[in-house]
């Protein structure tokens, strides 16, 4: 950024800094690690934009980098437990949208964003687990048919997916209880659902005889 951007963003009221500023000051060169000041300051503001679905970055999932790397003892237990209360209110917001109102985002790119910024997503996965609505179906449908890398399974298709995040989704798929509970919500909205489109309807199909096999 230049010197007069920095100024701005600097003096500007949180509320009146927009997505688009806020994204060339997320995605600008920085130190290996920002000042923790300086990121709880601005972290309401990405609060405020992310719950929008307006993520502060050319890709959603680095919206939170400036929060890397994450050190716990920097950050009190309130101050944790606010961050920790805010990724399951947006993963569960999100799970209730279906598709996620920004250009080309999918629910894997949510978890990329606090896997990488060092939030703990075993609570979101537990969120999941819990939310069988149609439009979480849908997300697992996403994630477990078109998620993973078709030409190396052990891989996400995002590029910006780790491998042990990988294989930590995959390995929650897998468990019993999570199969059960998709199942028995997929079998409940083939039957509700009269105006599935086609492919919806073929992919759920297939999804639900998976993951009873």
């Amino acid at each position: 950024m230049t010197p007069e951007e920095e100024n701005t963003l600097a003096t500007l009221p949180l509320k009146e800094i927009t997505a688009d500023f806020l994204a060339k000051y997320n995605d600008s060169a920085k130190p290996a690690k920002t000042s923790l000041d300086e990121v709880k300051y601005f972290l309401p503001r990405y609060f405020d934009l992310i719950g929008q679905f307006r993520f502060p970055s050319h890709s959603a999932e680095l919206s939170f980098s400036r929060l890397a790397p994450f050190d716990k003892s920097e950050w009190t237990v309130q101050e944790q437990e606010l961050l920790k209360q805010f990724s399951i209110d947006f993963f569960n917001h999100c799970l209730r949208v279906y598709p996620i109102p920004a250009f080309n985002e999918s629910i894997d790119c949510m978890l990329i964003m606090f896997w990488n910024s060092g939030f703990d997503i075993s609570n979101l996965l537990t969120c999941w687990q819990n939310a069988t609505g149609k439009e979480s179906v849908f997300h697992f449908r996403d994630l477990y048919l078109h998620g993973f890398n078709q030409y190396n399974p052990a891989k996400l298709s995002n590029a910006f997916g780790e491998k042990e995040l990988a294989d930590l989704l995959r390995n929650w798929m897998q468990q019993e209880a999570v199969k059960k509970a998709f199942a028995e919500a997929i079998e409940m909205l083939i039957l509700e659902e009269t105006q599935l489109e086609e492919t919806d309807g073929y992919e759920l199909n297939l999804l639900y005889d998976q993951l009873r096999a």
